[in-house]
């Protein structure tokens, strides 16, 4: 049976299909073929099947998370989003909505499980093309999508606090997406580092 992630992710992906894919390939400046879209996920080669929506990288079909983010983002292409080019934290983006989020983030036992493990968060970065940026114990400013980055920091625990995750937003992201999509990319972030501390590996 199907999840409700899953079903949304499906939902996206029709809507997506309605949409006009020349003007995703040309403002996005995206390469593309009769059958697919080309771009990178986390500097890694992807491609989107241009009947079905359908996303694959690595060889392998990308999860409900991204392809929900990508979806998003590709249906804004009429509308030529801008980056800014400046960073703002989530709380600015969502307002009173996200400061609540940031403090359900923080009490999360799974966010304090990251401690000590900056050594895997910074390998995974750096495979995933980041640009080393301050400030921050770990911090890296990642392609996301190759038109469409964002900006990861971790501090590690300290007698005083806990250790803290999160994402620094270009100040027109909810130009390229919708808020609550914000929150799918932080949990695929946050789900592939908790995957490669399982596996001890990055």
């Amino acid at each position: 049976m199907a999840s409700n992630f899953n079903r949304m992710m499906e939902q996206g992906r029709a809507l997506f299909l309605t949409y006009d894919q020349e003007d995703m390939i040309r403002h996005f400046s995206l390469r593309a073929d009769e059958e697919n879209l080309y771009f990178s996920i986390l500097g890694q080669p992807a491609a989107l099947e241009r009947a079905t929506g359908y996303i694959a990288c690595g060889g392998k079909r990308v999860g409900e998370a991204l392809s929900l983010t990508l979806y998003d983002i590709l249906s804004r292409a009429k509308d030529a989003p801008v980056l800014a080019g400046k960073w703002v934290s989530i709380t600015v983006l969502g307002g009173f909505i996200a400061t609540g989020h940031v403090q359900s983030l923080g009490e999360d036992p799974r966010v304090r499980e990251l401690t000590g493990q900056g050594g895997i968060i910074r390998s995974l970065c750096e495979g995933w093309g980041g640009t080393p940026a301050a400030p921050g114990d770990v911090s890296y400013v990642l392609p996301l999508f190759d038109f469409f980055p964002v900006w990861l920091q971790f501090w590690d625990a300290d007698e005083d606090f806990p250790p803290q995750l999160g994402c620094l937003w270009d100040a027109n992201t909810l130009s390229f997406l919708h808020y609550e999509t914000t929150w799918y990319v932080l949990g695929h972030l946050r789900g592939e580092i908790e995957r490669a501390i399982r596996e001890g590996t990055a």
